[in-house]
């Protein structure tokens, strides 16, 4: 889609990225001091290579943080639109969790063996996604391995459906696009069973399966890692029925979508899925992966588990830790006193202010921008028209659009997302914390004119 970054913006955006960058390294010397000590012992000084990968600037070294402000190794303080990719959707230290941890924690942190939170949430997980069973893991990718195991042995097809520009995590198959590999490293053939449709498209998902040997479609309700590109109206309806019509199951992916409405995007368009995976922040960022399903997808689990003793091969799932008496404490309280339903309705009014006053501000500035949103989710959209198709939202995916944003936010302490995500609002967040982005985005808006 063609961007409304002209030129001469493009330029300014360089210039303003380069200044500000410039800036907020002269703050963070402590940080830039112990991450190049760090590089010693760890790459690129940081223990998981996307703290460095996810942005083009330094990272910081974090400290502390309460509610929707963390502190780093300098004494800077930002206020958190990043939500380090909704994983920490409730906030930093929210108190529920932080008691539920404590108190398990001194009662012990795995047993191999269910504890009492593990029917709790999966109560509170039925009740609110709609499926009658549920499994657990450490992540949303591992939720996501799991279930295509489950559906491949269920259906006896190999097969999987995705939407191109999906983002499903960080297993082998799931990092091929256009029949070659996202990435370094990946074994050959690993996405050989992998086909991706464009987003939005029936006919092309009706021509992926119309050969009947597609075990699942997995998609998110909406997609998010390439902007935020919504369903069209009756889409998910049709998906259903075409998945259904070929005997495939559907597997929604809610990860990122969980918290833009109470039930997640699944219920809100009506995809009625044989499987939902998810996970993240349910435990305020304690690891924790969940996949339910429906009544005889659990019955075929139950009858195929793995384990030393079993007659006839298992389905693979599981790990050590897994459902680990922490991560199931930490799920309970996240579930049951902080992503509640009136919560929910809150963080979907701070949505709404977040979005109505950045287009005031947008339209003021006139270049031309949309602010899109989905609960409290929002978007700049740097195209004319709203993207149909997850390659079409990477028309809003201008790096030094979102470089020089982001530099210039946090010179003025505000954490913004990464390059392909818009702004966030925290379960912890207020009016305040709203209005702090406004007011940094109407001088960043103003340094570009």
């Amino acid at each position: 889609m063609e961007s409304l970054i002209t030129a001469p913006l493009q330029e300014r955006l360089e210039r303003l990225r380069n200044t500000e960058t410039e800036t907020f390294n002269a703050t963070i010397a402590k940080s830039r001091a112990w991450l190049a000590e760090a590089s010693e012992l760890m790459p690129n000084g940081v223990p998981v290579s996307w703290m460095s990968g996810f942005w083009r600037h330094s990272p910081v070294v974090a400290v502390s943080g309460c509610g929707t402000i963390f502190t780093d190794l300098d004494g800077n303080t930002y206020r958190d639109f990043n939500l380090c990719a909704l994983a920490m959707a409730a906030g930093f230290a929210p108190q529920p969790i932080v008691d539920a941890i404590s108190r398990q924690a001194a009662l012990g942190n795995h047993f191999l063996l269910p504890t009492a939170d593990a029917i709790e949430v999966s109560q509170l997980l039925r009740d609110r996604f709609g499926l009658p069973r549920w499994q657990y893991t450490l992540s949303a990718s591992g939720a996501n391995v799991d279930a295509l195991r489950v559906a491949r042995a269920f259906t006896g097809r190999q097969r999987v459906v995705v939407f191109q520009a999906k983002y499903h995590g960080h297993m082998d198959e799931m990092l091929w696009s256009k029949g070659e590999p996202d990435g370094l490293g990946l074994p050959d053939g690993s996405g050989a069973h992998l086909s991706a449709v464009p987003f939005n498209d029936l006919p092309a998902l009706e021509a992926a399966l119309a050969a009947g040997d597609v075990a699942a479609v997995l998609l998110e309700p909406v997609m998010t890692n390439c902007g935020l590109v919504m369903p069209q109206p009756g889409f998910h309806e049709a998906v259903r029925a075409v998945a259904r019509r070929h005997g495939t199951l559907v597997i929604a992916d809610v990860t990122h979508t969980q918290f833009a409405v109470y039930g997640g995007g699944a219920q809100e368009f009506g995809l009625d899925p044989d499987i939902i995976t998810g996970g993240k922040g349910i435990g305020g960022g304690m690891p924790v992966g969940v996949f339910g399903m429906t009544t005889p997808l659990a019955d075929f689990l139950a009858d195929h588990v793995e384990g030393d003793f079993t007659v006839g091969p298992g389905v693979p799932t599981g790990g050590t830790v897994y459902a680990n008496a922490l991560s199931m404490a930490a799920a309970h309280a996240g579930l049951a006193e902080v992503f509640t339903e009136s919560a929910h309705r809150r963080v979907d009014e701070l949505g709404a202010q977040l979005q109505h006053g950045l287009q005031k501000l947008v339209d003021a500035s006139g270049l031309g921008f949309t602010i899109d949103r989905w609960g409290g989710r929002c978007q700049w959209r740097l195209t004319a028209d709203a993207p149909v198709t997850g390659y079409d939202g990477y028309g809003s995916v201008n790096e030094a659009f979102a470089d020089a944003r982001k530099a210039f936010l946090m010179n003025r302490g505000i954490w913004d997302a990464i390059a392909t995500s818009g702004p966030a609002i925290s379960f912890a967040a207020t009016s305040d914390d709203v209005d702090a982005y406004l007011a940094a985005s109407e001088e960043f808006l103003a340094a570009l004119r």
